[in-house]
C-alpha cells in the first residue's frame, strides 16, 4: 500500500522529494571530501588526519594555515577543489534550509504520522465524496464513534473544524490504489455519495473487484438510476429525493410514526437506538423461545423483528419462535441495553 500524502494530488515520490534531494547532497558533499582528502594525502605527502582536515578547512574556507608541499600541482588541484567543492556544498546547505525552514520537514513528518494512523485503521468506514450527502454521513459517523477515512478530490473541501483531524485523503476515489491507501481490506463497510450516478457505479464497480464481501452504500442522484448501482454490486441504495419525499409526506400522514422515528434516529433527543444483532453458536439465546427470553430477561430492550437464516425480516415475531444459530434479531432500547444484548448473542454472558 503507498504511503498517505498530506499534499493533494501529488504523487509520493515528490513529497519524498525534498529529504530524497537532501541525502543525495550529502552523499555528494561527502565524496568530495572524501576526493579531497586523497587529493591532499598524495599531493602534499600528508598522513590521513592532516589530509582531511586540509580537505575540510580548504572547502569551507576557514583554513589557518596550509600543512604538507606546497607546490604547482597542490595549486591547482586547490583551485579545482574549491570551485566543485562549493558549488556542492552550497546545494546542500540550501536543500538542508529548505527542510528546515521551508515546511519540508513538517510535511514530512505530517505525512509519517498520518500512515501510522492509516496503517493502524481497521474496521473503519470509508466516505467517498465530502459534498453535503458525504458531509453528513460522516458527521454521524463521527458522532456514532465509528472510525472513517474521507476520500474527495475537491482540496477546497474538508475544511470544516467539526472535521479537524480526521483523515481525509485528496484524489480520485475511482482508483484502486486510493482505495488501497484509505485502507478498503480492513474496512468495514463504503458510503459512495459522489455528485454523478456513473461516478458512483465506477467506484461500487471498483471496490466490488477488490472486496467482494465490502457492504456498499450508494447515493442513487436521479430517479431511475437503482438498476445500474444494483447491477454494479451495491448492497443499499439511497435516493434523497425519494427519501425527502417520502418524509414530508409522512410528516402530513403519520405524524406521530415519523416523530417516533425521529426520537431512534436523534441520539441528542433520547439515548434509544435500533441495533440488529446475530445470535452466534454458544448463546445461551440459542434454543429459547422468545416467550422465554421476555420472562427471564431484564436488560431494558425490545425485539421487535427477527430473521431467520434463508428469510426475510419478521416485524413482531410470536412467543413461539425458537432462536437458532445465525438468527439476526432487530433490537430496540438504550444503548446500554443494547451492548449488553449483543453480549448475550455473542455468547460472552447471559441475560441480566
Amino acid at each position: 500500500m503507498r504511503p498517505y500524502s498530506p499534499f493533494p494530488h501529488v504523487p509520493d515520490h515528490e513529497t519524498d522529494a525534498p529529504l530524497r534531494r537532501l541525502r543525495y547532497a550529502l552523499a555528494l558533499l561527502a565524496a568530495v571530501i572524501l576526493a579531497g582528502g586523497l587529493g591532499y594525502h598524495v599531493l602534499s605527502k600528508l598522513d590521513a588526519l592532516d589530509s582531511f582536515y586540509m580537505a575540510i578547512t580548504t572547502l569551507f574556507t576557514v583554513g589557518f594555515r596550509e600543512l604538507g608541499e606546497v607546490n604547482a600541482r597542490t595549486k591547482l588541484f586547490t583551485i579545482f577543489y574549491l570551485i566543485i567543492g562549493l558549488g556542492v556544498a552550497t546545494y546542500a546547505i540550501s536543500n538542508l534550509t529548505a527542510l528546515l525552514l521551508e515546511g519540508d520537514l513538517r510535511g514530512y513528518l505530517m505525512e509519517r504520522r498520518m500512515q501510522k494512523r492509516l496503517d493502524d485503521l481497521k474496521d473503519h468506514v470509508i466516505v467517498c465524496g465530502f459534498g453535503k450527502m458525504g458531509f453528513q454521513a460522516a458527521w454521524e459517523l463521527k458522532k456514532a464513534g465509528v472510525p472513517f477515512v474521507i476520500i474527495e478530490q475537491d482540496e477546497s473541501k474538508g475544511r470544516s473544524p467539526r472535521f479537524a483531524g480526521e483523515l481525509i485523503l485528496y484524489g480520485n476515489a475511482m482508483d484502486d490504489l486510493m482505495l488501497e491507501r484509505a485502507g478498503i481490506r480492513r474496512a468495514k463497510g463504503l458510503i459512495t455519495a459522489l455528485t454523478t450516478d456513473a461516478d458512483n457505479v465506477l467506484v461500487t464497480l471498483t471496490v466490488k473487484q477488490i472486496r467482494p464481501d465490502l457492504p456498499v452504500v450508494a447515493r442513487s442522484a436521479k430517479l431511475g438510476t437503482e438498476r445500474q448501482l444494483k447491477a454494479a454490486g451495491a448492497d443499499h441504495i439511497v435516493s434523497p429525493y425519494e427519501i425527502g419525499g417520502r418524509r414530508m409526506a409522512g410528516l402530513l400522514l403519520k405524524p406521530e410514526m415519523m416523530n417516533f422515528f425521529d426520537i431512534v434516529l436523534q441520539h441528542e433527543q433520547l439515548e434509544l437506538g435500533l441495533e440488529r444483532i446475530a445470535i452466534a453458536k454458544g448463546s445461551v439465546l440459542v434454543g429459547l423461545t422468545l416467550r422465554e427470553v421476555r420472562r427471564h430477561q431484564a436488560v431494558g430492550s425490545l425485539i421487535v423483528g427477527l430473521t431467520h437464516p434463508g428469510t426475510g425480516l419478521r416485524f413482531k415475531p410470536s412467543g413461539d419462535e425458537c432462536f437458532q444459530v445465525g438468527d439476526e434479531l432487530l433490537i430496540m432500547g438504550p444503548a446500554e441495553a443494547l451492548a449488553d444484548m449483543a453480549r448475550v448473542a455473542r455468547g460472552d454472558s447471559a441475560p441480566r
